[in-house]
């Protein structure tokens, strides 16, 4: 993080004084690598020094002045400014702490701290007045958190995040602003360069997402069925082949299914009926049992892996936990379908399935399409923070499987097969 070095208590004031911050210092200084800058210091105004201030020119721009001697300071300090900025964009910061009432570093004011709004316009910013403000302080916190937590997934798996001009309207008045937006589109699944399926979805984990997806449609009946999965001239265009066992069958598999294609909040699978499932998996008689306690504490825990939602509140998640609550996995994406894909893929990458002693819990609604990859991947309970399908309950009646709604505060529903949970 970035932040007046007069903050941290080094004596770069114009008096040779600091303004040292103890929560800064101590508190958030325990969890945060600090970038210390002082835009005066390093600029060569040095210290102690006259002190200067920003006035109004003729023409209506501003002018870094000093208060006594009237020396005009600004092309000093935009000089230094140009520089600097560029340095801390490849810093990669995920919030700055500025000096209120600065010169140089108020948020609104300052020629530095304007300047790095401008080039960092989603970079979290706060000045120490602010700060004293329990409310601000704790939103600001959990905005560096979401930044370097979306920052660090976007190293990973390219960007999942855009920033958009938004106009904000409150209290009758409209103000333009910058918004965050979860990235969505399209991934074409081949099969042997054959078209099979368009999924959108938010990018990043494409063959995990493939290989979960294509369990979940009964192409696949286990990792051994994959030869390789990769993307083709274009990132959003993945090829699958199988084995040759697998892909015996493949002519007869895309002659007498339609192509399947998933938007982002609904998943297609090609099978309607319930009665269809009972020749491609047997119910699921794990007998595990998870405490109630635990049952209560997967929804805050899976808050906690959002980094995307945190920036956006447009992306749903998955996680798997095991008996005793503890996170396994996780993942996100415009479409809960996706999410639970792209966790499930991923532990049938790894020779995992099936997986009889783990709990999924997604954020939204359970449908009957998140019940029947649990199903497929042999996954005994099933929680949601909002409501099953009738569709979902009768899956999970038929078939095994512990489905709990309605997971909010210390209460949830369960709607079939209570005997699992303690």
């Amino acid at each position: 993080m970035g932040v007046s070095a007069c903050l941290l208590g080094e004596p770069v004031r114009h008096d040779g004084a600091h303004k040292r911050d103890a929560w800064l210092v101590e508190v958030l200084g325990a969890q945060v690598d600090w970038v210390a800058v002082c835009p005066e210091v390093e600029a060569g105004f040095g210290t102690p020094r006259e002190p200067v201030q920003l006035e109004r020119t003729a023409d209506g721009g501003v002018a870094m002045m000093t208060v006594s001697t009237r020396r005009d300071m600004t092309a000093t300090m935009e000089r230094y400014t140009r520089r600097r900025v560029d340095e801390l964009v490849h810093e990669h910061l995920d919030g700055y702490v500025f000096k209120a009432e600065s010169p140089s570093c108020d948020p609104d004011t300052g020629l530095f701290a304007r300047a790095v709004a401008v080039r960092l316009p989603d970079l979290p910013v706060i000045d120490e007045d602010r700060l004293s403000d329990p409310t601000a302080r704790d939103m600001f916190v959990e905005q560096v958190f979401a930044h370097h937590r979306a920052r660090r997934s976007a190293a990973r798996s390219g960007p999942q995040v855009r920033t958009t001009p938004v106009v904000r309207v409150s209290g009758g008045e409209q103000v333009a602003k910058t918004d965050r937006a979860a990235i969505e589109e399209p991934l074409e699944i081949r099969l042997h360069t054959r078209p099979f399926a368009v999924i959108m979805r938010t990018p990043g984990n494409d063959r995990e997402l493939a290989a979960g997806f294509l369990l979940a449609e009964r192409v696949i009946r286990s990792g051994d069925d994959l030869g390789t999965i990769a993307h083709c001239t274009s990132s959003n265009v993945l090829n699958v082949t199988l084995t040759d066992e697998a892909a015996a069958s493949l002519d007869q598999l895309l002659a007498g299914r339609r192509n399947v294609t998933t938007n982002s909040s609904c998943g297609l699978c090609g099978r309607q009926t319930i009665d269809s499932l009972a020749s491609d998996a047997p119910p699921i008689r794990a007998p595990m049992t998870v405490a109630s306690r635990v049952i209560v504490s997967l929804p805050g825990k899976l808050r906690e892996t959002q980094a995307v939602f945190d920036e956006t509140g447009g992306l749903h998640g998955a996680g798997l936990f095991a008996a005793d609550g503890t996170l396994v996995d996780s993942a996100e994406d415009v479409g809960r379908h996706n999410a639970v894909d792209k966790v499930v893929g991923r532990m049938l990458l790894r020779e995992r399935l099936p997986l009889v002693d783990h709990v999924l819990c997604v954020s939204g609604r359970t449908s009957f399409e998140i019940v029947q990859k649990a199903l497929f991947a042999g996954i005994p309970v099933v929680a949601a923070v909002s409501a099953p399908s009738s569709l979902a309950i009768d899956l999970a009646e038929a078939f095994g499987i512990t489905l709990v709604g309605f997971v909010r505060g210390d209460s949830f529903n369960i709607y079939a097969h209570p005997e699992r949970i303690g």
